[in-house]
């Protein structure tokens, strides 16, 4: 009984063993390259260096004579780590430099081995463990015997794999015979290794086939491991068998000597067949009469062909792509090239942009085409997914401005009532308690709001949020009654308090403004509320203001703040501040972004936006943005001037300032009158400045990459955010909106929006900058997605120059 529960734990702790070696290289397959190879390498030679004293440490009997040497244990671990290394790279060049290690690490066992014997048997050297000298006594003979035979024995597994991969092509064949034929090297090793180290005796003949089950046992146990990754990683292991046969001379030629054969003989026909091979478009040859002749994994995995359905007399593509509901017919002429958007897949149902090439006659002087297949389902997905967030409020998810301008217009000329309600007292929210407390204010005030649509309004009628803290709801009716019932129940709702958090509540108002109209008419209705709402603000704040055919008190302040914005400028009183810009991942400061600031001295600070709607509206907007431009290239000139590193400066500007005047003239004025270098400067402008205008901006666009300067989208899908727009504009960096990160990381909705927008940006090239990141949450998850560059309170607020100059890098 205790014979067997020894034997019981002796199998166990072999197959722990075995269980550690084999996950360490399947783990490893999950990894990228080169990371991958630096892990595969760096646990081949480990496992080396330990097998080289294993042998001597322990050996296991398993059961019934059945004895496992911690050496043998090692070797397998070795050998099948060897051959997932080659499998998963598809590379057998790999074994030029598993001959190198193999040469390094005996060696070093020599060299250490000799060391540690010499020392131990020196006299007064101090060993608490006792450890004999007679652990590290070694044969050289041994070692480099050893060393040759796993050479031969990868070389001769390479071999048994290659000539196997040219004549069978069932996949779970060849898997078969590949470990198999792993499992009988190993088993060959137990047996000439002794043979060849100590002669061929009877005395040795019964010590090798004696332990011949245990060698046996190690090989099939280590072969399971490859068995696993065939299974796991079958994509991978299908690519290494579509990889090219091994030239022999190469593995044992010099550098130089491959250097030479591959530049005079394979190099063009190498790199066109890796890019044909690994290609993420789908890349097929195809004959006159449409049928397939061979096809790129990327193509057939698109197609759903499987691996063997490649040959004239296999696969067809006649009907395989479809173009306005018609199949796709190959080219008239042998010359021409047709490049389209078309549905493939099942039932059609993936979109993608497929070209035909012409590429000449084959051997029997049929013509033959180049189908190159590019699958855009993603970027459709992620188009129609934009589409919906730009109608979309992504704090409250209501409809927001671009939906109600779209409703307006469709509604022109028929009776409606617009009702605008504004938060009272919201800056002081976020003010006294952050912007998560305003957050969670809007979102509460928007449920209630959402409330009393369902319950008072028809389908049709229409709830959005149009700005930082205004709601709008569009009432596809005039009746006075059903109206004030409507209103006495919005400021019964937004009377009450909004709890925060558990310690936390505040008192919510709300002033309203009602454009109503009981007959139909070519009003205004925005402005109209706007007025009525301003108008309800100076005489009550929580009162409700109905719009009535006079100049407002508002429009009052307007003109009195834009008279004084033109003095500030006439006397350069207006500052810039600046927001860093930080690297995602190193956290390094790589740009600014120009911010105007204004402190009036009646009026104190004037926030932005206040003063630029003031600036648009009375044709001061292209002034401001001479002014910020300015001033922001002659401090950037002052920067590099002063020995800082370069870095972007961002500055904004306005949609007049793009379609109209004499921008270009200007900018390039300024650049040569401060100096700053065109290739540092970027230029935001927002989606609203070129939509259905851009015939009028892209040559001003062009214009402005001709000099030098990248182009940016400010505010990204805040407005008509447009797939076509990014694909045919010349941008160079996206910035994703603040209200878009708010909720990042708990929001799932919001995070898979962002992922989709990095994506796509991703995709198209385009550098991504993140605005409004105030959390470390917040930048972990940016960082992980891909984004490049952060902006935000987490870094930084914005700041005047000569608080920015300390975050400055100086030139080494």
């Amino acid at each position: 009984m205790v014979q067997v529960n020894g034997s019981a734990t002796m199998l166990y702790l072999m197959v722990l063993q075995i269980v550690a070696f084999s996950l360490f290289p399947l783990y490893f397959t999950t990894l990228s390259s080169p990371i991958r190879q630096a892990h595969f390498y760096i646990y081949i030679a480990l496992v080396l260096l330990i097998g080289g004293f294993m042998g001597n440490v322990y050996s296991l009997p398993v059961a019934g004579g059945i004895v496992v040497s911690g050496g043998n244990l090692c070797y397998g671990a070795f050998m099948m780590t060897s051959v997932m290394f080659v499998w998963v790279e598809k590379d057998a060049f790999i074994l030029r430099h598993l001959v190198r290690l193999v040469i390094l690490v005996d060696i070093f066992n020599l060299v250490f081995s000799f060391l540690a014997e010499s020392i131990l048997k020196t006299s007064g050297v101090i060993n608490p463990h006792g450890v004999p000298s007679g652990m590290f006594e070694t044969s050289t003979f041994l070692i480099v015997l050893g060393g040759v035979l796993i050479i031969s024995e990868l070389l001769l597994l390479l071999f048994i794999f290659e000539f196997t991969k040219k004549r069978i092509s069932s996949l779970p064949i060849t898997a078969v015979i590949y470990i198999f034929s792993f499992v009988l090297v190993l088993v060959l090793d137990g047996i000439a290794f002794p043979f060849i180290a100590f002669g061929m005796s009877a005395e040795i003949a019964a010590i090798v086939f004696g332990g011949l089950a245990g060698k046996i046992l190690i090989a099939v146990a280590f072969g399971v491991p490859l068995a696993l990754f065939v299974i796991w990683k079958r994509r991978a292991f299908a690519d290494y068998l579509e990889t090219d046969t091994v030239r022999w001379r190469l593995l044992i030629a010099s550098s130089a000597d491959l250097i030479k054969e591959m530049a005079r003989k394979d190099q063009d026909v190498r790199r066109g067949d890796v890019v044909f091979k690994n290609s993420t478009e789908g890349l097929a040859v195809v004959d006159s009469a449409g049928a397939m002749l061979k096809a790129n994994a990327a193509f057939k995995r698109m197609l759903d062909i499987g691996e063997g359905a490649v040959g004239p007399h296999t696969t067809s593509l006649k009907e395989a792509f479809w173009s306005d509901g018609k199949p796709v017919l190959l080219p008239q002429s042998p010359k021409e090239r047709w490049r389209r958007e078309v549905l493939f897949g099942r039932g059609g149902s993936r979109p993608g942009i497929l070209s035909i090439t012409p590429a000449g006659e084959d051997a029997e002087g049929g013509e033959t085409y180049v189908y190159s297949l590019i699958d855009i389902t993603e970027q459709k997905t992620a188009q129609e997914r934009l589409a919906h967030l730009a109608s979309r409020d992504q704090l409250t998810g209501l409809a927001n401005r671009r939906v109600l301008d779209q409703s307006l217009v469709r509604l022109r000329g028929t009776r409606f009532t617009l009702i605008i309600v504004d938060l009272d007292h919201f800056k002081d929210v976020n003010d006294s308690y952050g912007h998560g407390a305003g957050d969670r204010v809007l979102q509460v005030v928007a449920s209630r709001l959402d409330a009393i649509r369902q319950e008072y309004l028809k389908p049709d009628d229409i709830l959005c949020r149009i700005g930082g803290d205004e709601f709008a709801l569009l009432v596809l009716s005039g009746d006075s009654g059903t109206i004030q019932t409507l209103l006495v129940k919005i400021q019964q709702a937004l009377g009450q308090t909004v709890r925060i958090d558990e310690n936390l509540e505040v008192f919510s108002s709300a002033t309203i403004g009602v454009s109503y109209k009981p007959e139909a008419g070519g009003h205004d209705a925005l402005l109209e509320a706007d007025a009525a709402l301003y108008e309800a603000k100076r005489n009550r704040r929580g009162s409700v203001g109905i719009y009535e055919d006079r100049l407002t008190t508002e429009s009052q302040k307007k003109i009195k703040l834009g008279v004084k914005l033109k003095n500030a400028l006439a006397n350069n009183v207006l500052d810039v501040h600046y927001q860093p810009q930080f690297d995602a991942v190193s956290h390094k400061l790589r740009g600014v972004e120009a911010l105007a600031r204004w402190t009036d001295p009646e009026l104190g600070v004037v926030p932005p936006c206040d003063f630029i709607p003031v600036a648009e509206g009375t044709s001061l907007i292209e002034a401001v943005g001479e002014y910020v431009l300015e001033r922001a290239c002659r401090d950037g000139q002052e920067w590099l001037t002063n020995g800082s590193e370069p870095i972007s400066v961002s500055v904004n500007i306005s949609a007049s300032q793009v379609r109209f005047g004499s921008f270009i003239s200007i900018l390039t004025r300024t650049l040569a009158k401060t100096g700053f270098p065109a290739r540092y400067l970027q230029i935001e402008i927002t989606e609203s400045s070129y939509i259905e205008r851009e015939n009028e901006v892209t040559p001003i666009l062009k214009e402005l990459k001709d000099m030098g300067i990248t182009i940016a989208i400010d505010d990204f899908g805040t407005g008509y955010s447009s797939f076509s727009y990014l694909r045919e504009m010349p941008w160079d960096c996206i910035k994703i909106d603040r209200s878009f990160i708010t909720g990042i990381p708990h929001d799932t909705q919001q995070c898979g929006l962002v992922s989709t927008i990095i994506k796509l940006a991703k995709v198209m090239s385009f550098e991504i900058v993140a605005e409004g990141v105030e959390t470390r949450e917040q930048l972990d998850f940016l960082t992980a997605e891909g984004c490049d560059l952060i902006q935000g309170y987490y870094f930084s607020k914005p700041l005047p120059k000569e608080k920015l100059v300390p975050l400055l890098t100086k030139r080494g």
